[in-house]
């Protein structure tokens, strides 16, 4: 009845009726409490190289998203700039446009 409230004394009673099992039932319980714990260490190391290697494919789609955005913005910047060069030196709008791939109101939007 004390070990139902007490977690401490239901744990000491689990001790002490492992302590009182006969020779081969104490054998049966210590094979059965290292294949789970083999088992649990098992399951742990199976998570933590998940973890590992979901992290490492993260990491690498991360790059590579960024890198690819970062192409983007470039390429983009590169072609306002081209477009801002010819605006200035008296190109014609649609020959801006064809050339550098960009909208006619945006060009427009940088005189």
């Amino acid at each position: 009845m004390l070990a139902q409230g007490n977690p401490v004394m239901a744990k000491a009673n689990k001790v002490m009726d492992i302590f009182y099992l006969d020779e081969q039932e104490r054998k049966r319980y210590e094979a059965a409490w290292e294949y789970e714990s083999d088992r649990l260490s098992m399951i742990n190391e199976s998570e933590r190289k998940g973890l590992e290697r979901g992290r490492a494919e993260g990491k690498s789609l991360g790059l590579a998203e960024g890198e690819a955005r970062g192409l983007e913005r470039g390429s983009r910047q590169k072609a306002l700039e081209t477009a801002k060069t010819m605006l200035t030196m008296g190109y014609p709008l649609g020959d801006i446009c064809k050339i550098v791939g960009l909208p006619q109101a945006e060009v427009e939007a940088l005189k």
